[in-house]
């Protein structure tokens, strides 16, 4: 059966902790990894996704961390709703807020949905 691996990167702008995780990891960037089979029994090409790691960079360890791509949504999502620390007041507008968490939104449907 064919497969495909597909890399993201995604930025947390705070402290996050996810499921199998033995800590909270820190701020920053991370690689997101999604493997995906393709469905031969339709008439049309489809993937189905059957892995989702991130991969953690400790000093010279690599370690990649399988996840479940609706918790890591939910924590972009979550991240993304808070208040920039690095902005003079903090104080974006609510429309603001939903502009960056619908774009994070949309930007992690492709995860599982790539063509």
């Amino acid at each position: 059966m064919a497969t495909r691996t597909t890399t993201k990167e995604v930025v947390f702008r705070r402290p996050f902790l996810l499921s199998g995780f033995e800590s909270v990891q820190p701020a920053g960037t991370y690689t997101i990894e999604t493997e995906e089979e393709l469905i031969e029994t339709l008439s049309f090409p489809a993937w189905r996704r059957i892995a989702t790691v991130i991969i953690l960079t400790r000093g010279a360890t690599t370690e990649c961390i399988s996840v479940d791509p609706d918790e890591l949504h939910e924590a972009l999502m979550r991240d993304s709703a808070q208040p920039d620390a690095s902005t003079s007041t903090g104080s974006s507008s609510p429309q603001s807020r939903q502009r960056k968490a619908r774009d994070t939104m949309n930007a992690y449907r492709v995860l599982g949905k790539r063509y």
